[in-house]
């Protein structure tokens, strides 16, 4: 059988197809530059092959003739008339009835956003949404803008969701993708009983820091592996180059997020190999670290301190007379009629100013509980006058207003949001010096390493009753305290001994005295440059490959020495984003930045976190927005709150600017919803 194709027949047919294929014409943007065609010419929305005239209302097709056929077209009668009608009239913008229009829908756009922000500043529930524009509406009834609202309870979400916290997540990103940054990272588990995975973004702008909210992902495997693979897709899904511009990590010390083998960081310093990693021992960060010291320190105390705090609020609690009857011994031993206060059950630094509030109420307490004895005869009251007339227990609470003063400065400091990086080393090494020197010989503080003290060595202990334990136990105990023994008071400085070195061995464990690394940081402190403390910083630029070329080390340098010689006419008190951004201001004569590699340097340290607080602060804002009572709220809408929060962080609902930006993915907002639907 023969094929019914002929080869010869087919390479014929096909030479003549191509010597009959024509040119199609596409539009060509420059006609609309010909003075015939101005004003009416335009793209059809057909295709590149045809034209669109306005006057007309009807497409053109321009693939056969091109520009000879619209000039035929503009030559017709019906197009003439057309043109000279459409010329006797007003464009559309200049009709004072529709600018009237775009306004007033311009105004409603904005006072919806708005509406929507303030939800998200204050923690309300969307339903408000379903009743606040008709009561704004009543109170109103003049304002055309008011009367025009119509933003109930899915349109306000959607605005959250879609439009401003969109634009401020997309403002971020574009930040992310231009300039050196630090993520923070934590996991925790919301009131719906999602796990969610939180990113905190550090960034420095102009030599000012600022944490921001980036992301929050849901997590089933919390995994090594599962939580690099969300931080990585996050990051590259929003187009930063984590590469090159993530210079440092900050997560607490569980294996999974710092362990030697196999972790997030060991991940993620694969693909940046000079990430610089913050992180403390035994899951916790700086600021945690010291709160457990304390608490393993306080340990070492009689429990009946703690229980005394403890017994004293809750005899007051949900008593309305006790608390009224109390106020009356205030009044009579002219003390302040504050409430006593409950020490938390998980945060020991919390005792200070519960131990505070006791000290300043112990007298009106004593009275109190006396009388309450005879009247009340109930066994609690009469436990809690015994311990309150028990002269060891006030000693106690006094060394604990001592010590734990220390270690609630130091976790204050950590939790700032502002640099605190070149100031780690130096607040641990004081606080731990003046721990050390309440018991400790200062001939041995004197000669000997901060890191390679031997505060367990009872060769070096102070005789007990030199130790120092506090102004107000020394002032005690210089008054005499009636019903004292010596056997007591001996016992009570053992204890007070146990305490400084258990205090002393977990912050040993918890903090690295011999990180040369931290200690190179101080060349952010402006006391540094002022006082001429370092000739260069070259050890530290090579530290960090990835922010200073190794060709730039000698130019940084340079700057670094012509810096430290520079004339200075403001106090060396300033603070640290001050003082880089008047270097970064500085200029030579040709008007060029006198320090532009030594400033860019800084700015990657000045991004470097400290500790993790800020992520813990934004579980607690979702822990705000998300309580039992609308648990069901979406991943989806919980991040679109927290980008509108950090939108408005610097203003409010009614302050801040409603922009073009946001009025116009607004609008391309609501286009998208009615498609849908």
């Amino acid at each position: 059988m023969e094929s019914d194709t002929n080869p010869s027949c087919s390479s014929s047919e096909s030479s003549v197809s191509a010597k009959k294929r024509k040119y199609l014409q596409k539009y060509n943007v420059s006609w609309e530059s010909n003075p015939a065609f101005t004003g009416w010419l335009s793209i059809s929305k057909k295709g590149e092959g045809y034209a669109y005239c306005k006057a007309c209302m009807c497409d053109l097709s321009a693939s056969a003739a091109g520009k000879v056929e619209i000039e035929k077209h503009s030559k017709g009668k019906k197009h003439l008339t057309n043109v000279t009608a459409v010329s006797k009239q007003h464009t559309l913008l200049d009709m004072p009835s529709m600018n009237k229009k775009i306004k007033l829908e311009t105004q409603v756009k904005e006072g919806e956003i708005r509406l929507a922000a303030f939800l998200a500043e204050h923690n309300l529930p969307f339903n408000i949404m379903e009743h606040l524009p008709q009561l704004i509406k009543s109170v109103c009834p003049d304002s055309t803008v008011a009367s025009h609202l119509v933003c109930k309870r899915t349109k306000a979400t959607a605005i959250v969701k879609n439009v401003t916290g969109k634009i401020s997540s997309q403002n971020l990103n574009k930040v992310l993708q231009e300039n050196k940054f630090s993520i923070i990272v934590d996991e925790s588990t919301d009131k719906g009983c999602i796990k969610h995975l939180c990113i905190v973004a550090r960034t420095v702008k102009d030599c000012t820091v600022s944490d921001a909210f980036f992301g929050l992902i849901p997590v089933q495997d919390a995994s090594a592996e599962s939580l690099y693979r969300h931080i990585t897709n996050a990051l590259n899904d929003a187009g930063i180059a984590y590469k090159d511009n993530m210079v440092g990590l900050a997560c607490d010390g569980a294996n999974v997020m710092t362990g030697k083998h196999n972790s997030l960081s060991t991940r993620l310093i694969q693909d940046i190999p000079n990430l610089f990693v913050m992180k403390c021992v035994q899951g916790s960060t700086v600021c945690h670290s010291f709160h457990l010291c304390a608490s393993y320190a306080c340990m070492k105390l009689p429990r009946a301190v703690e229980d005394l705090a403890r017994d004293v609020y809750n005899y007051f609690q949900s008593s309305p007379k006790r608390i009224s009857s109390f106020v009356e011994f205030q009044v009579f031993v002219n003390i302040k009629p504050h409430k006593m206060l409950h020490p938390a059950q998980t945060r020991w630094l919390s005792l200070q100013a519960v131990v505070v509030r006791l000290l300043e109420q112990y007298e009106a307490l004593k009275l109190f509980f006396t009388n309450a004895v005879i009247t009340d005869r109930l066994q609690a009251a009469e436990t809690i006058l015994n311990m309150l007339n028990d002269p060891v227990q006030k000693l106690y609470l006094a060394f604990l207003d001592f010590v734990l003063e220390l270690f609630n400065k130091l976790n204050k400091q950590m939790q700032a949001e502002k640099p605190q990086i070149h100031l780690l080393y130096a607040s641990v090494s004081s606080v731990v010096h003046t721990l050390l020197d309440c018991f400790i010989s200062e001939d041995h503080l004197k000669s000997t390493a901060i890191e390679d003290v031997q505060f367990k060595n009872p060769k070096y202990f102070l005789p007990l009753e030199n130790m120092y334990l506090g102004a107000k136990v020394n002032s005690l105990l210089a008054k005499g305290m009636a019903g004292l023994t010596k056997e007591a008071l001996h016992g009570f400085r053992i204890r007070c001994l146990e305490f400084f070195i258990e205090a002393a061995s977990q912050i040993y464990k918890r903090f690295d005295f011999g990180n040369v690394l931290l200690k190179e940081f101080e060349i952010l402190d402006p006391k540094c440059v002022i006082q001429k403390k370092l000739r260069s910083i070259a050890h530290l630029a090579c530290k960090f490959p990835n922010i200073v070329a190794d060709d730039m080390i000698q130019s940084l340098d340079t700057e670094w020495r012509l810096l430290r010689n520079h004339e200075f006419t403001f106090d060396e008190n300033i603070s640290t984003e001050e003082f880089w951004l008047y270097v970064k201001n500085l200029k030579t004569g040709d008007g060029s930045p006198m320090f532009p590699n030594l400033i860019a340097f800084i700015e990657a340290l000045l991004c470097l976190p400290h500790s993790s607080a800020t992520v813990e602060r934004i579980f607690s804002t979702v822990n705000i927005m998300k309580p039992n009572q609308r648990n069901s709220l979406s991943t989806e809408t919980l991040i679109g709150l927290l980008h509108t929060k950090r939108m408005l962080s610097n203003s409010n609902c009614f302050e801040f600017p409603v922009t073009g930006e946001l009025l116009n993915e607004m609008t391309a907002s609501m286009y998208e919803t009615k498609k849908m639907n």
